[in-house]
């Protein structure tokens, strides 16, 4: 069956097509950030002219990464929403969880709530932690707040009552009275959306749910309307934050699960080129045009994390944003891609990103409207990326544009315009390896110990500086580099993940409890995943719960041992698991009772592969030279320029040298040397 995925990302709509015949073709065009859709209906309409005779449209499946949620929240550009919540806590979005990510800043500030206390409407009713009504719910107020929103013209709504994780009753109901008064209205469940512990954490992912909702809904029933319309009736699967693919309809309906979907698709993707390049731990680093995200993928498997922090108001500063209770990939992300704009701050020093061109007007170098000199505008002048053979040849970027911008920021830092360029190139290169060093430490692994697989559009470009950095040995470009996330999709697994917070001691363990909810998520689980074409025979499971010492704050992940066990087997695995990954995490045990908190299960069908044999082609690989700047050689110098697709398998070249791909360019410096291996990969051995 033939497959087409697209990712779309800040500046380019990238496109990765497997044929019937197994031939994998890419592409890559503009993204259009007023209209998402429009790149995406652009790009597939390309390949499907183009590559007609190899497919049958009829059987192609759609897959997809998007932006779309992310930007909306990034953006402030959701829908108004609305909030309903348990009478007397309509200020929860305000107050947070009252944590200071600044212990000492007394003038502290956080992200303005995605809700106005306006849109804030209390329901009277109250149930205990217990499940006893204290207050039973007083369908009048409702009906009355439906009337309010209906009146301010609010089409999403948000409902997060307490303690609905475990006793949803009254948000159900309130749910149905909404849609009663106000039959247009999206309504966002926060027992469906997060049934979890933690008022304000829930709430808060039930709000992103709601405020990009109906976007994220129009965005999937008009790809699905345009697909439909060229004879592709089959749904199209979104990638989650998680690594895995749901159907359209549960992506229109949580879209805060897809807020980080691309990204996850890149994750994915390098554990695949980190496999066939023999490698089962790597450092993914993934650049495109706006952002940079650096992953650590120990054993073949990325990292996943039950929580999320969006929209930081401090860059990196955790506790300064939107919390958001969702499984994820763990990834570090920098505001610095190919169209981070370089600036002189306050300081009269050199500052790169956050702020981007994006793809329009984009950086100089494309004369779209652009002025301002940018990272893609630096590695041009420092003759990292060819003008001819950009994105293969079928956008012409100019040389001149890109000196004149450079010109002025050089003037104003009093500095040469080459040493201008470099001082971006090498800023950015300082700030991602500090950050992946951070990244690695945090997890409890030295950076050095582990190959870069460097992908994006510019991550080859930039993966040379950073690995010399931070003290790694060997890079590996995978064919198809500047479209990888896209290639992820192909090989992401159908999968969702949900869970349930329902406390249970070890020492009051409840095995027939156990089994109902889990029962009940494996149910869940596979409605999902067989409504996306998986035979539910073929359904793997996989349970993890949240564990803690009673009287603890917070919760690690453990592994669920096997179900079938006797309970004294069973709860001794159990305790095993839990101090085994303790002692790991903080150097110790500690002799108190355990309990769980959340459960949670992924249910997933199988990874598919996309292998590309290398191909050898009786050619001369070397297609001509141009002037390149290394630091270690103190200027320019004329450097060899390769072709990736002609390089023979296994012959090592050194460097300095340039080996160009159709949509990205990989700069290997004077203290490397590479090869390209049997699946295709260019792997990059630095001295």
């Amino acid at each position: 069956m033939a497959k087409l995925a697209f990712d779309t990302g800040g500046t380019f709509t990238d496109f990765a097509l497997l044929d019937d015949k197994g031939d994998l073709h890419l592409h890559k065009v503009l993204s259009t950030p007023k209209n998402p859709a429009e790149a995406v209906v652009q790009g597939v309409s390309e390949l499907l002219e183009k590559f007609a005779g190899t497919i049958a449209i009829e059987n192609l499946q759609v897959l997809g990464a998007t932006t779309v949620v992310t930007n909306a929240v990034l953006e402030r550009k959701g829908v108004e929403t609305g909030f309903v919540t348990t009478d007397g806590f309509q200020d929860m979005l305000r107050i947070r969880n009252e944590g200071r990510y600044d212990l000492y800043d007394l003038n502290i500030k956080y992200p303005d709530p995605l809700v106005t206390r306006a849109n804030s409407f209390g329901a009277e009713e109250r149930i205990a932690a217990d499940g006893s009504v204290m207050t039973e719910l007083k369908e009048e107020t409702v009906r009355e707040i439906a009337g309010r929103l209906k009146e301010k013209g609010i089409r999403s709504v948000a409902v997060c009552l307490l303690h609905a994780y475990k006793y949803p009753q009254h948000e159900q109901r309130v749910a149905a009275l909404l849609r009663e008064e106000h039959p247009d209205i999206f309504v966002s469940l926060s027992s469906e959306v997060c049934p979890e512990m933690r008022e304000f954490d829930r709430a808060s992912t039930t709000v992103v749910n709601a405020y990009t909702r109906p976007q994220m809904a129009g965005h999937v029933a008009h790809l699905q309307r345009e697909f439909a319309a060229k004879g592709i009736d089959r749904q199209v699967l979104w990638m989650t934050s998680s690594g895995g693919l749901v159907p359209s309809r549960r992506a229109a309906e949580l879209p805060v699960r897809l807020i980080e979907s691309g990204p996850a698709a890149g994750a994915v993707a390098a554990a695949e080129f980190g496999r066939t390049a023999g490698e089962a731990s790597v450092l993914s680093f993934d650049m495109g045009g706006t952002t940079a995200k650096l992953c650590l993928i120990p054993d073949g498997e990325p990292n996943v994390g039950t929580d999320l922090e969006v929209a930081h108001y401090q860059r990196f500063r955790k506790g300064s944003g939107f919390p958001l209770k969702i499984q994820s990939i763990q990834m570090i992300e920098i505001g610095a891609g190919g169209g981070s704009i370089a600036a002189k701050n306050p300081l009269g020093l050199l500052d790169v990103g956050p702020h981007s061109a994006g793809a329009m007007p984009g950086p100089a170098a494309y004369q779209r409207g652009g002025t301002q000199p940018t990272v893609t505008d630096a590695d041009i002048l420092l003759g990292y990326m060819g003008t001819e053979s950009f994105v293969g040849g079928s956008f012409k970027v100019s040389k001149e544009a890109a000196h004149e911008a450079m010109a002025k920021l050089a003037a104003s830092l009093e500095v040469s315009v080459e040493r201008c360029a470099w001082g971006i190139h090498d800023l950015v290169n300082e700030s991602m390896s500090k950050a992946a060093a951070m990244h690695a430490t945090d997890l409890g692994v030295d950076p050095r110990s582990l190959p870069m697989v460097a992908f994006g559009g510019a991550g080859p470009v930039h993966a040379y500086g950073i690995a010399r950095k931070l003290g790694i040995s060997r890079i590996i470009c995978p064919t198809g580099a500047g479209v990888s996330s896209a290639i992820g999709l192909l090989i992401a697994p159908v999968a969702v993940d949900l869970s349930a917070s329902h406390p249970m001691a070890l020492d009051a363990w409840n095995m027939d409890a156990m089994n109902r909810l889990l029962d009940e998520l494996s149910a869940q689980g596979a409605e999902v995943v067989s409504a996306a074409g998986v035979p539910k025979d073929t359904i793997s499971n996989r349970y993890t719960v949240d564990m803690r010492h009673v009287g603890q704050g917070h919760e690690i992940t453990v592994v669920l041992p096997d179900r079938n066990l006797p309970k004294e087997e069973f709860l001794s695995e159990l305790r095993g698991n839990f101090f085994k990954l303790y002692h790991e995490l903080f150097g110790r045990t500690v002799a108190a009772p355990l309990e769980v908190i959340t459960w949670r299960l992924r249910a997933g069908g199988k990874k598919d592969q996309v292998t590309r044999p290398h191909e050898t082609v009786v050619a001369d690989a070397k297609k001509g030279s141009r002037k390149v700047y290394f630091q270690e050689i103190g200027g320019f110098t004329e450097t060899a320029v390769y072709d990736h697709y002609k390089l023979p398998v296994g012959e090592e070249v050194r460097g300095p040298a340039i080996v160009e791909q159709r949509e990205s360019t990989a700069v290997v410096g004077p203290s490397g040397a590479f090869h390209v291996d049997a699946h295709g990969n260019l792997v990059i051995n630095i001295r």
